[in-house]
């Protein structure tokens, strides 16, 4: 992916991210529930493909709930919390 795309992409990424659960009507979301993965692609390919068919993945809906992903700036990665988590279960 050329610097110029990457740059691109933070930008679109940036302003998923800003809008406002308030402000977006819930039949424009997409139901995570919709969304397939094929495993057997490689890992960009996936999150492409994620990307592509839940439109916004700070924004979406579950049923008829909306979900609006954030994390704090300061925190741990989203990584570094599913690691734990399971660790937590395994224990």
């Amino acid at each position: 992916m050329s610097e110029k795309n990457k740059e691109n992409l933070s930008k679109q990424l940036e302003c998923l991210k800003s809008l406002d659960i308030g402000d977006v009507k819930l039949e424009d979301l997409v139901d995570i529930r919709t969304v397939h993965i094929d495993t057997s692609k490689p890992v960009l390919e996936r999150i492409l493909s994620f990307m592509a068919q839940i439109k916004n993945p700070y924004l979406f809906k579950v049923g008829d709930t909306p979900v609006k992903v954030e994390f704090n700036d300061d925190g741990p990665s989203l990584q570094e919390a599913l690691e734990q988590f399971i660790l937590n279960q395994l224990k």
